[in-house]
């Protein structure tokens, strides 16, 4: 169970009209809660990211050597994702093939 002051309450109950009329239907409770909470986590992650590449690298890597299965099997994903991905994205991947295939 959360807690929320009658503040972020009012808001919460609010914002779900713009929340329904974004789906184009009356959305349950439960279904609109946990879209704010996983758009919420999404954003709070994408800040996370520091503007220093060279530390982001080094948690990749570091995350490698724990996990290299789970690490490999998501980049594998990402590069077959192909025309879902940004153009910079996909810029990003050419580089690093062409790293490997060199």
């Amino acid at each position: 169970m959360v807690k929320v002051d009658n503040e972020e309450y009012r808001m919460i109950m609010n914002f779900k009209k713009v929340y329904d009329t974004v789906v184009e239907y009356e959305s349950d409770f439960n279904e609109y809660m946990r879209d704010v909470i996983r758009e919420g986590l999404n954003k709070m992650l994408t800040d996370l990211p520091p503007k220093n590449v060279s530390v982001l690298l080094k948690t990749i890597q570091a995350m490698f050597r724990e996990n290299p299965e789970f690490v490999c099997n998501f980049i594998v994903q990402v590069l077959k994702k192909g025309s879902n991905i940004s153009q910079e994205e996909e810029q990003r991947i050419k580089e690093i093939r062409g790293h490997y295939i060199s």
